[in-house]
């Protein structure tokens, strides 16, 4: 499955009016995201509007930190769902009463030690401003889930919620390249803008 091409468009818009000295830092409460500006920023064909919306709104934390800060964001509440769905794999691995899906969900296991490594990049990087290796970060968590989800595909005792847990984090790991690439292209312009003035 090949991960969602980008249209970034409407994030970059709102990226192109942060300014430059924005930081990463949770705590700057300049220029902060409001709903308005969420709404917009969730509106990227390429994201689940609905979810994004609803995910990013149900944590109060959105609406105190920058546009920056919404990134940061996003890997921290990816990483952490990570963390949750491999407890639940684990779990699986060791109740299940169908001997075939152990295998499966051991792989899968791995798959999300791998996911959650790559967050853990994803959020150095984010740090570093180094915003393309913050996005191929996020695309190889998204890619490891895929993985998983082709190792359970078509084996009918599977939980749905197993099925819905890793929709979710896949989506989430796109919301997060999606605004790695928007701040990636600001940056590419802001070089642009700055080699022009010299």
């Amino acid at each position: 499955m090949d991960f969602p091409r980008l249209s970034i468009l409407p994030v970059l818009l709102l990226l192109l009016i942060t300014p430059l000295s924005s930081s990463l830092s949770l705590s700057d409460t300049t220029n902060i995201v409001t709903k308005e500006s969420l709404d917009r920023i969730c509106s990227e064909p390429t994201i689940p509007s609905h979810f994004c919306i609803i995910w990013l709104t149900n944590d109060p934390i959105t609406f105190t930190v920058k546009f920056k800060g919404l990134l940061e964001l996003v890997i921290q509440k990816t990483q952490l769902f990570g963390y949750k769905n491999i407890a639940m794999m684990k779990r699986l691995v060791r109740t299940t009463t169908d001997p075939t899906l152990k295998i499966p969900y051991g792989s899968c296991v791995t798959y999300y030690e791998s996911a959650i490594k790559s967050m853990e990049d994803a959020i150095r990087f984010a740090s570093s401003n180094e915003y393309e290796l913050t996005s191929q970060a996020a695309v190889k968590a998204f890619n490891s889930i895929t993985t998983c989800e082709a190792d359970l595909a078509g084996r009918n005792t599977v939980p749905s919620d197993v099925t819905l847990r890793n929709m979710r984090f896949k989506r989430m790991c796109n919301i997060g390249r999606v605004f790695s690439d928007a701040y990636m292209f600001k940056n590419k312009r802001i070089q642009e803008v700055k080699k022009n003035i010299n």
